[in-house]
């Protein structure tokens, strides 16, 4: 394995590990409850197992990954209580950074969430669902950045992984979802240019609790069509 034809020579093999599987995990690659072996994963990566055991406790502990009470690994699942609890408290902070945002932003932030809004909008038009999501995160990246709120930026930076792993769940899987969370964008858009951060706010807030709905829709039918999910090789063809 040649971890310097990835991308960075000063990439370690335990920081390789980490972020491959926490990237399969948040896209959903690797699914929800699915079986994390650590000896296979050895195999297929041609690795020693301690890389492995060090970044497999690390998204332990950002709980990506649980134990069961036999000492084995698995993918956390996903839960309705759970998204709730996140997409909750994200309105909140959200609201507020796009509040503060709206208050603050210059031409220069205005055209570049013009920027954002367009190519959200162009995904939705081609059925694009990843490039809704990753246009999405920057739009609202971009709002955290104009807001200046350093601690509601913290918080959401702490629990972005495991909104990254719901949010993706609406778009992704309803191509009606993808569209109106383009409308949702433009409209949040057409507030933020117009200086109005109430409504902003409101809208922001609106947002996220229909990307909740969409994500508790998500979950409830995983749930009944959930089946026995057989561990598979991971990550091999990355290498």
């Amino acid at each position: 394995m040649n971890i310097t034809s990835l991308g960075s020579s000063r990439l370690s093999t335990k920081d390789f590990v980490y972020f491959e599987v926490k990237k399969q995990i948040i896209e959903g690659v690797l699914k929800a409850s699915q079986p994390i072996n650590q000896e296979s994963l050895a195999s297929e990566l041609e690795m020693s197992r301690t890389p492995i055991r060090e970044a497999l406790q690390r998204l332990e502990n950002e709980e990506l990954i649980i134990r069961q009470p036999n000492g084995r690994l698995k993918v956390s699942p996903i839960s309705i209580q759970e998204v709730q609890e996140i997409f909750n408290v994200r309105s909140l902070l959200e609201g507020l950074v796009t509040r503060e945002a709206t208050i603050k932003a210059t031409e220069n932030d205005i055209q570049k969430l013009q920027f954002f809004t367009n190519l959200i909008i162009e995904a939705a038009a081609n059925d694009k669902r990843e490039d809704i999501v990753e246009y999405g995160g920057k739009f609202h990246s971009c709002l955290y950045q104009v807001s200046g709120n350093n601690t509601a930026i913290k918080i959401l930076g702490q629990m972005n992984d495991h909104i990254s792993r719901y949010r993706r769940l609406g778009p992704i899987e309803s191509e009606v979802r993808g569209k109106k969370a383009a409308q949702e964008h433009k409209e949040l858009f057409e507030m933020i240019s117009k200086k109005d951060y109430e409504k902003a706010e409101l809208l922001m807030k609106k947002h996220i609790e229909n990307s909740l709905a969409a994500a508790i829709e998500s979950i409830e039918k995983h749930l009944k069509e959930a089946v026995v999910i057989k561990p598979n090789k991971i990550l091999k063809n990355k290498l």
